[in-house]
């Protein structure tokens, strides 16, 4: 695999990524509407049993209205960058680190924690309905911005990981591509699965094991086969490999 083949796998990764991300928003989506007909419903016929149908309508509208006008306040503050700022040789820059889809479902869900009291467990429970399409309609933007990911950059970068086999700091980075627009690209490297970021100490990054594994593969499915002698096909493997670490 040389870099245009990494390139082009890295591509292939994003489309996958960003229909995995459509399939999070479509269950999310579920959920919540699934929680508004059983807390709707069960609400409507408390109230509409105690009160009138239509005292039932207006707590209804009321509460999830109010639910969800603070869902779309505090969602922003959860569910939010996290900059860290790190410091170059032309000065400070600030980086801004996007949460991973196992924060949105968190955040989604709710807290679980059994040390909650009834009434906590009772309004968790409730703002399951609005916090499920607010962290949705998240997601949505998270598609776009995975779809729009700079496959050239990122890719030079993942490759200078992939070489070094261990972590890399952001600085490290900023002196082997000075041009490149920093807080962006390291931004849309958060967006992919399997890209760690370390934030103790200098702000850096290193790769999780299963992307590595994703790359053997990757590797292993471009390799064509050949009726070539097989010293000749293995220096040619390892001439595409030293390939793959050139420098764009």
């Amino acid at each position: 695999m040389n870099k245009d083949d990494f390139n082009s796998w890295l591509a292939e990764r994003t489309q996958t990524q960003s229909k995995l991300l459509m399939g999070a928003i479509v269950a999310m989506c579920g959920i919540g509407l699934l929680g508004f007909l059983i807390q709707g419903g069960l609400l409507y016929a408390i109230f509409s049993a105690a009160y009138s149908r239509v005292a039932a309508i207006v707590v209804l509208l009321g509460l999830f209205g109010g639910m969800g006008y603070f869902t779309w306040l505090t969602g922003p503050k959860t569910l939010k960058d996290e900059v860290h700022e790190v410091e170059l040789v032309d000065g400070t820059v600030r980086i801004p680190i996007a949460p991973s889809l196992s924060n949105a479902w968190t955040y989604a869900m709710g807290s679980r924690d059994s040390a909650l009291s009834i009434l906590e467990r009772i309004f968790a429970f409730l703002m399951l309905v609005p916090r499920m399409f607010w962290t949705a309609w998240y997601l949505t933007k998270r598609v776009h911005d995975v779809r729009a990911i700079n496959v050239r950059e990122c890719g030079a970068i993942l490759r200078f990981v992939l070489k070094k086999a261990e972590r890399v700091d952001a600085t490290e980075i900023a002196e082997k591509r000075p041009k490149t627009n920093l807080p962006e690209t390291l931004r849309q490297l958060s967006l992919l699965d399997g890209v760690v970021f370390l934030v103790r100490g200098k702000l850096g990054l290193t790769l999780a094991n299963r992307f590595k594994d994703d790359v053997e593969e990757g590797v292993a499915g471009r390799k064509k086969p050949s009726s070539r002698k097989s010293g000749q096909q293995s220096a040619d493997d390892r001439s595409a490999d030293e390939r793959l670490f050139e420098d764009d």
